[in-house]
């Protein structure tokens, strides 16, 4: 039996240049006005999941898909909003694999102990989160990254309000994204899908400004060009460049 077609959105949004794809979804779901649990299965996600829990009785589907997607999830997403698979795959972690972190291709887990990985949630610049409409970078996710080139910041890893980290699991369900804001529960006894949402702008969290040429801010310049460019040219390997 042919599983079936998805449709081409008629309204789109489009993936931001470095952006993550769990933040590209839910700015998605919010332009549709739409929860997130109707998103997913037009988008073919959650068909694939099904299709794999019944092939796999015992297999671990993550709602989180920003680490790795499998093809035919790549492909329907591309399909249905429009645009090239490999724009689709660029949103997830696989865009760093082998390069900042190591992939678990099987459980689509990052692995925490090797290269500084990250295993959940994430920083963000609170500048680049008002300039951009609340859309998250998916470095930000990296082990590595802890400030912002673009506004001389230091990453926040926390939320203003409640004080809890960012993106640990995936948006409800059951609710309409709000892009920018604290999506964890309003208060730590309710933390039922369908429970209030903190809702704080994390575009207000105070993080340390510095000068153009601090320290902190040279290092995540040459870790980045060094994760970028696959060869590190600094300091001691300046002259004779060695792989990342």
């Amino acid at each position: 039996m042919s599983r079936p077609a998805v449709r081409t959105f008629s309204i789109r949004v489009v993936p931001l240049p470095g952006g993550a794809l769990d933040s590209w979804l839910e700015a998605m779901a919010h332009r549709l006005h739409t929860p997130m649990g109707e998103l997913l299965p037009q988008l073919g996600l959650a068909r694939h999941a099904a299709a794999r829990r019944k092939k796999e009785p015992d297999a671990d589907i993550p709602r989180d898909w920003v680490q790795l997607l499998r093809p035919a999830e790549a492909n329907d997403i591309a399909q249905t909003c429009g645009i090239d698979p490999e724009q689709v795959i660029a949103a997830t972690l696989v865009h760093y694999d082998r390069r900042a972190l190591l992939l678990d291709h099987r459980t689509r887990q990052v692995k925490r102990w090797v290269l500084w990985g990250r295993g959940s949630g994430s920083r963000y610049c609170p500048d680049c989160l008002a300039v951009s409409g609340g859309r998250w970078q998916l470095e930000w996710r990296l082990g590595w990254s802890f400030a912002c080139l673009r506004h001389h910041r230091l990453l926040a890893d926390t939320c203003p309000h409640c004080g809890s980290l960012q993106r640990s699991h995936p948006y409800p369900v059951a609710g309409i994204p709000q892009p920018g804001r604290c999506a964890n529960p309003a208060t730590n006894r309710s933390t039922g899908p369908e429970s209030p949402r903190c809702g704080a702008d994390l575009s207000q969290m105070p993080t340390l400004t510095l000068p153009h040429e601090h320290p902190a801010l040279v290092a995540q310049r040459i870790v980045s060009e060094t994760i970028t460019s696959g060869t590190a040219n600094f300091g001691i390997y300046e002259g004779s460049e060695v792989p990342r």
